[in-house]
């Protein structure tokens, strides 16, 4: 009776232990979850939101003047700035007022022989030996005074010179441009040259024009 005794409290003491195991998997298993839970709905609360889809701008809002224009098919009256010119356009060749009107107090600037000759004017064939200049008229169209600010060409073997830098409404002077093959050796070929006019037109700040000339063999 005494060896039974002893066997009993064997098996009690075996399903202490095997119900301690069990209730000690229970509470790692539910700390797990509870951790996996937790990390989850963090990474939610941690994903981006999509931004709101951009409002579609407004047409109506206010346009900025344009101290350019692009000469071709008219822009809408919804897209002109500041004396009728098309806010934002970009252009190098100068504005007749039979494109776009003179707005009050606002010089103009304008080169008739270029602008007859869509801003390309042909010198024909010159002399290799020496500089060729020509004389072209700048006008002042606007009803403000026009200041020339600088002349310039695309190359050191042209040069702009100008006459007189301040303009009343309707006055004029001359630019003389000068250009020399012997510079670059530029002998036999046909050649172009940009002219550049900077000045107050608030259309056109920087007017370009081109000379193109055929030099002749040495």
């Amino acid at each position: 009776m005494s060896n039974k005794g002893s066997n009993d409290v064997t098996i009690k003491l075996d399903s202490r232990l095997l119900y301690g195991l069990i209730a000690l998997l229970a509470v790692a298993g539910i700390f797990a979850i509870g951790l996996w839970i937790g990390n989850y709905m963090q990474g939610d609360s941690a994903a981006p939101v999509a931004a709101p889809p951009a409002a579609p701008a407004d047409a109506g809002a206010a346009l900025t003047g344009a101290s350019d224009i692009t000469i071709g098919t008219p822009a809408p009256a919804a897209d002109l700035g500041a004396g009728g010119a098309p806010a934002g356009a970009a252009s190098s060749s100068p504005v007749h007022t039979d494109q776009v009107k003179v707005g009050d107090a606002e010089p103009r600037l304008w080169i008739p022989e270029a602008g007859a000759a869509n801003w390309r004017v042909d010198l024909g064939q010159i002399p290799a030996d020496k500089a060729t200049e020509k004389d072209f008229q700048i006008e002042n169209i606007g009803t403000a005074e026009l200041v020339i600010e600088d002349t310039s060409a695309s190359c050191g073997c042209t040069a702009a010179h100008i006459g007189e830098s301040n303009l009343a409404p309707g006055a004029k002077t001359t630019l003389r441009v000068s250009y020399d093959p012997r510079v670059n050796q530029e002998f036999g070929r046909f050649v172009q040259k940009q002219i550049r006019v900077k000045s107050n037109d608030p259309l056109v700040p920087l007017a370009e024009f081109t000379i193109t000339a055929d030099v002749a063999s040495q």
